[in-house]
């Protein structure tokens, strides 16, 4: 029996790009690649244990090189758990990307990622963050005191630079808390601004840093994301910044993803956050890294 490689999705469109790619890749290497949605899982759980299937197909290492995982994230957060358990049960007899991973931190959002970093010596932009509108009232002036203006305020499960804001005064930070509920803060990260402009997407496949791409905001918008417009560039990577790279994908315990540094105005870099799922198509482009081929050349040396 050929073993396949399973991708999983929440629809076909998410990351159709991507999983075309890898698809693609696969098929010159002779591997096959199985499609599936996350919707498709059921489990049978019992005195033999876990028996994970894709819609009425068991699987499990007699047929599958790997599975790689595309986002899971629901409102109910019952893919994430479906994702989990599914490792669970197959950990040690099937490759599955950034397992360890995902079994210590079912979603990893940008609050949880900065403890992660800080713990594991990885340098990252001041930040703060308040729980009640009383601290947050009591300490933004002491916050700009010591972030300086502007301050960006993040949504920490924002992507794709969705929910990131440039507060340029008192006035506008003010008409901001106003807007903000209670139960809400906590899911903000309030940081220090660099003025540069661009960061670098830095793509980690089986723990090696295989590329570096710039990502230059354009016109009035600060943000650089190749998603909302950025203009996007190769970039070659020094020797610090791979190293940085590897070892973010390290202490996160991932195998792939992306991972965005970005500098101050003296060249010292920083870590903004990392994506566990990172799409790769401005990337591809950008900096004419087959990052698909990377994807399945680790299952295929693993697998």
């Amino acid at each position: 029996m050929n073993k396949k490689l399973l991708i999983l999705t929440m629809s076909v469109r998410q990351s159709k790009y991507e999983a075309d790619r890898v698809e693609e890749e696969a098929r010159k290497r002779g591997v096959e690649v199985w499609r599936a949605l996350y919707r498709e899982l059921n489990f049978e759980v019992g005195e033999k244990g876990v028996v994970v299937r894709v819609g009425e197909v068991v699987i499990d290492e007699r047929n599958l090189l790997g599975i790689w995982f595309r986002v899971a994230g629901t409102v109910s957060g019952k893919y994430t758990v479906g994702r989990d358990m599914l490792i669970r049960a197959l950990r040690g007899r099937v490759r599955m990307d950034n397992e360890e991973s995902y079994t210590k931190w079912q979603r990893m959002g940008k609050i949880s990622q900065y403890a992660r970093f800080v713990e594991g010596g990885v340098p990252v932009i001041p930040s703060r963050i308040f729980f009640s509108k009383a601290n947050l009232d009591g300490g933004w002036r002491q916050m700009v005191e010591d972030l300086g203006w502007p301050v960006i305020c993040k949504f920490e499960k924002g992507y794709q630079g969705k929910g990131v804001r440039k507060l340029d005064g008192e006035r506008e930070l003010k008409e901001w808390i106003e807007k903000l509920e209670e139960k809400d803060l906590g899911t903000y990260m309030w940081q220090k601004y660099l003025p540069t402009r661009w960061d670098l997407r830095i793509i980690v496949v089986g723990g090696e840093a295989i590329g570096a791409m710039k990502r230059e905001a354009v016109g009035e918008d600060f943000r650089s994301n190749y998603s909302v417009g950025g203009k996007v560039s190769r970039w070659e990577m020094t020797e610090e910044e791979k190293r940085l790279a590897e070892q973010v994908a390290e202490v996160c315990g991932l195998d792939y993803g992306g991972v965005d540094v970005m500098k101050d105005e003296n060249g010292n870099n920083y870590i903004l956050e990392v994506n566990r799922q990172c799409q790769f198509m401005g990337f591809e482009k950008a900096t004419g890294v087959n990052v698909a081929k990377k994807v399945v050349d680790m299952y295929l040396k693993e697998g």
